[in-house]
């Protein structure tokens, strides 16, 4: 028959697995939120904001709108 100590032990390696499990999915959650495309984003309005805040950053000398950051602007937005 199991002791107390060794019932302990399996309650806290499934607490902690269960922990990591959910760490993992939240993780994984929040960065694919945040992982954009940029052949995803042509069908949305985002990259049609994304072409028309950095053509007002480059228009306004950076002082408006969004630098290049994703270095997409020239061969996806100007074609």
């Amino acid at each position: 028959m199991p002791s107390q100590q060794d019932k302990n032990s399996t309650a806290a390696l499934i607490a902690a697995l269960l922990f990591f499990l959910a760490v993992a999915v939240g993780a994984f959650m929040f960065f694919n939120t945040y992982d954009v495309n940029p052949a995803i984003m042509r069908e949305g309005h985002r990259y049609e904001d994304y072409c028309r805040q950095v053509h007002l950053y480059k228009e306004t000398n950076g002082r408006e709108g969004w630098r290049d950051y994703r270095g997409i602007y020239f061969k996806e937005c100007l074609e």
